[in-house]
């Protein structure tokens, strides 16, 4: 957990620039962006439940007075997908109409009815399993959703999009070089048209950073890096860096 802790300073700054900078006139998105804003009911689009990230459900079927009575409804196996002593199974899954989404420790998604745990689709990512700089074990955290795909972060320093009907790839952006000892495995947050990521890196001396892309595109819009100290105890300027 320490070597990730550097990833929540970008997510909690995404949420606090998607809150105060949003100043378009209309939303790409404006179910997602009224859910993410919005107390969560039967729909989870985001990791954290919504922007405030409480992970709070406002749903009531479920209380004090029942809940011992819960018992497993399904289970399914996802194919193998993230199986092994490596990988760990950390996300929170989404869900939207009935439809969960699941993204497991290899970076492959799928689509389940959350009903029956039918799986509607798949997409296994094929990341090359000879990576090097996984410091502390194959994860991913989470996805984001908006404007009909998903979004989500890879180990080897890619940030990409999937068509959220078919699990089809729509683009694919690499935010670092994952040989320069950069990953991705934080859940990305949407709103407004923009997907925000961070990094990880911290156990190679990589300097954190948030990145900002373009949903439709995967194109980077900019990129925010953090204050860090100089070997000579001198600040160093915040710098953001547009492309």
């Amino acid at each position: 957990m320490r070597c990730r802790a550097r990833q929540l300073v970008p997510v909690v700054l995404a949420v606090s620039m998607v809150v105060w900078g949003s100043a378009q006139v209309r939303a790409a998105d404006p179910e997602i962006d009224r859910l993410l804003q919005s107390p969560v009911g039967k729909d989870w689009v985001t990791n954290g439940g919504n922007l405030t990230n409480q992970r709070y459900s406002t749903l009531k079927q479920i209380d004090t007075s029942n809940v011992k009575q819960l018992k497993g409804a399904w289970m399914t196996r996802l194919k193998g997908s993230g199986l092994g002593g490596k990988y760990s199974a950390e996300a929170t899954p989404l869900v939207k109409d009935g439809i969960m989404y699941m993204v497991t420790g290899n970076d492959d998604v799928f689509a389940l009815n959350a009903k029956t745990g039918e799986i509607l689709w798949e997409r296994w990512s094929g990341i090359d399993q000879k990576i090097s700089t996984v410091c502390c074990g194959w994860l991913n955290r989470g996805l984001a959703m908006g404007e009909g795909m998903l979004f989500l972060g890879q180990l080897d320093a890619n940030v990409g999009a999937l068509d959220i009907k078919t699990g089809k790839e729509v683009w694919k952006t690499p935010i670092e070089d994952w040989r320069n000892g950069y990953g991705v495995t934080n859940a990305p947050l949407y709103y407004d048209g923009i997907v925000y990521s961070g990094n990880t890196g911290g156990e190679f001396g990589v300097r954190s950073r948030l990145t900002a892309l373009d949903a439709k595109t995967g194109k980077i819009l900019w990129r925010f890096l953090h204050t860090a100290w100089s070997g000579r105890g001198r600040r160093r300027n915040l710098a953001s860096r547009h492309r």
